[in-house]
Order: structure tokens, then C-alpha cells, then sequence
């Protein structure tokens, strides 16, 4: 879990304006969402269920405006979160694939000291997301195999959240973010992208210290995509990144908020161990660089996958 602008409502609360054009000028956040979570062979999906959970650790001494620049102050953000994965993929044909659904569930602590002053913690349920899609077969395709699948995800908003806190793991808004997941793989390399855009409703209880009757985050395009290679029939290595970029501004009471757009990219290395038939184990880092309106850190992600058959 990457947290987006979390850390600029604490300190737009905790050091009030500091003069910075563009500082988290909306204070607003796109909710999160996957960066990085998922990466080798992720097009890949077979009938009956599928349990994941989703550890991962993120670490940001560094807020950045919107033109890239560290904001001053000795800021810093800690995210741990963990989230449970649940896939069942019917015998039901639907578009030439076969119909699934998922549910996700997360969980937060999240850490923020903003300003060298004492950390603001907050911890709980954050909002779940359900979809339905289509999970289709492989396909033989220039000397190797092409697998893909879309689902439409929706995050519910009935996370843990209150107005009177600058700082919330749930959203308070409808999330719409649907995605392609695509694996190409061809003898001992593969290359792997799954595809999102990011859609928000309108929050009409925003953090009561901003003043207003409604806020409502930017649409964006976001991404993670990675190559492995298979060092043994079981184990693969590779690189793995991500990419988030913010389409539309925030606004505020209808009002579109310039110098808003928040942007991030991930870079790092991952390993894959399969191991028995049906269990995986994913292992990934990534650095954060050229970030706007968002903390920049790093992270590490632990997934460890189960098919049920």
C-alpha cells in the first residue's frame, strides 16, 4: 500500500501555510491503490480460488511539491498494511474467458511526523474493494504463450474514517478502478503489465480544518510492470516497477485546484519461489524517484499466493 497525500493534510494541520506554492495545493489525496503489489506472470488465472495476502512496509523522509522539490522540515512517513486477496474464477464462459470475481480487504498503520514535531498515528479496516471480470485461457502467441484478464474494481467506502482527522486510512468516497493484467512468456522469460485507471466520486465530509462542504480527488492513470527470468523451474528473478500519473485536477467545492496533479514512479527487483503446485512467494522492492505532490520513499512487498483448485 502507497500512501498518496496523507502526509500533506497532517502538515497543512499541523505547520498551517508555510507559503509554498503548490504544496499539496488541493490537500486532497488519491486514494491508494496498487503500486507495485502485483508483478511477474500476473495475467495468469485458472479456475477455482485463488488466496493472497499482501504485507508490505513503505518508508518517506521526503514530501514533494508539484514541481518536484523536497518540502522543508524534517517530515516522515511509515506505512505498514497488509491485505487479504480473495479470487474465485467460475466454469462460467463469459467473452470467450471465464467470469471472476475478488475481494480485497486492507489493513493500515500508518505513522506520520510532520515537521520534526510528535507522529500522528492512525490504524484500522480501510476501505474494501470488490470486482468482476473475465479471466481468459492462454493463448500460443509468436513462439510463446499470452495470457490476459480485466476486472472492474470498486472500492466501498466503509473504511475507518472521521472529518475531525486530517489523516484516514478509509476514503469516505467511491473508488472506480478498473484494470488489464497481461503476462507475454516465452521459454524462461516473461514480461508482465497490469493496466488501471482511477476514477473518484465526491467525499461530502472532507477533514473539517479545510473549510469546505466537498472535496473530490483527480481521475489518474496508474501501472506496475515487470520481466523475469527463470533461474530454475522454480524460482524466477527480475525487475519490477510502477507508475502513477494523475490526470485531472482535485477540487475543492467543484472548484478545480491548480498544480494538484500528483505523479510517482517505482523502480526495483523482485524473486518468485513456487513451491508444492499451488503456492507462491513473491519478494519486492521499490525506489521512489521523480514524485509530485507526494511523499517519496521506498518499500518492500511480501505476497504469498494459494490456489485452491
Amino acid at each position: 500500500m502507497r500512501m498518496s497525500a496523507f502526509a500533506c493534510l497532517l502538515l497543512a494541520a499541523a505547520l498551517g501555510d508555510m507559503g509554498l506554492p503548490g504544496l499539496c495545493a488541493a490537500q486532497v489525496q488519491l486514494p491508494t491503490v496498487n503500486l507495485g503489489l502485483t508483478n511477474f506472470e500476473d495475467g495468469f488465472g485458472s479456475q477455482g480460488w485463488f488466496l493472497q495476502e499482501f504485507p508490505d512496509y513503505y518508508d518517506a523522509d521526503k514530501l514533494k511539491d508539484y514541481q518536484g522539490n523536497t518540502v522543508p522540515g524534517r517530515n516522515r512517513l511509515t506505512v505498514f498494511s497488509t491485505t487479504t486477496h480473495i479470487v474465485y474464477v467460475s466454469q462460467r464462459r463469459v467473452l470467450g474467458g471465464w467470469l471472476a470475481f475478488e475481494v480485497l480487504q486492507p489493513w493500515v498503520d500508518l505513522d506520520v511526523r510532520a515537521g520534526g514535531g510528535p507522529s500522528s498515528k492512525v490504524r484500522g479496516l480501510a476501505d474494501p474493494t470488490v470486482g468482476v471480470g473475465v479471466q481468459w485461457e492462454p493463448k500460443e502467441f509468436a513462439g510463446g504463450v499470452f495470457v490476459g484478464r480485466f476486472v472492474w474494481d470498486v472500492g466501498v467506502p466503509v473504511g475507518q474514517y472521521s472529518d475531525r482527522q486530517p489523516v484516514n486510512v478509509g476514503n469516505n468516497l467511491i473508488v472506480v478502478n478498473p484494470y488489464y493484467a497481461l503476462t507475454y512468456e516465452r521459454d524462461k522469460w516473461e514480461v508482465s503489465a497490469r493496466l488501471h485507471y482511477l476514477w473518484n466520486s465526491t467525499n461530502h465530509e472532507p477533514f473539517e480544518g479545510l473549510g469546505a462542504n466537498s472535496v473530490q480527488p483527480g481521475q489518474a492513470f496508474h501501472m506496475n510492470y515487470s520481466a523475469s527470468y527463470a533461474v530454475t523451474s522454480r524460482v524466477r528473478v527480475g525487475f519490477n516497477g510502477y507508475w502513477l500519473q494523475q490526470l485531472t485536477d482535485d477540487k475543492i467545492d467543484g472548484a478545480p485546484i491548480p498544480h494538484s496533479l500528483e505523479r510517482t514512479v517505482g523502480l526495483g527487483a523482485g524473486i518468485q519461489i513456487h513451491w508444492g503446485r499451488y503456492t507462491w512467494l513473491h519478494l519486492n522492492g521499490y525506489k521512489e524517484i521523480d514524485v509530485r505532490n507526494r511523499a517519496q520513499g521506498s518499500s518492500v512487498t511480501l505476497r504469498l499466493s494459494q490456489a485452491v483448485p
